[in-house]
């Protein structure tokens, strides 16, 4: 066994789902190869430190982190918001434009001629 699979293995042979053939295999190899044994230790030692991570984050945390949001923004997230309609969004924008040139093209559109005769 070369150490590429040994290693996609780790995964596996950690949770104890690794059986028969392969996990034989795999434990031949890691009597063996120190490089490989290192890297298993290694990856249980991550899989520990990650399992330290499932605390609850602190009540400061969310307000800590929108404050360094702000100060880093200058203001541009989580601001003063206007007190009618909050920040005017690009939707509200285009839709006025859009309102201003059709009520211009229906405009333009009534006071060109319309009954226009050919000349004799």
């Amino acid at each position: 066994m070369d150490h590429q699979k040994a290693s996609d293995l780790f995964t596996d042979y950690a949770d104890g789902t690794l059986v028969g053939a392969p996990k034989s295999e795999l434990e031949q190899h890691l009597a063996v190869c120190i490089q490989c044994r290192t890297e298993l230790e290694g990856f249980r030692r991550a899989l520990g430190s990650l399992g330290k991570l499932k605390k609850p984050a602190p009540p400061s945390f969310l307000p800590a982190i929108q404050n360094q949001i702000f100060t880093r923004s200058r203001g541009r997230f989580f601001g003063r918001r206007w007190k009618l309609f909050g920040r005017v969004p690009f939707e509200w924008v285009s839709l006025a434009m859009i309102v201003a040139m059709l009520i211009y093209y229906i405009t333009l559109l009534h006071g060109s001629p319309s009954g226009v005769r050919v000349a004799p």
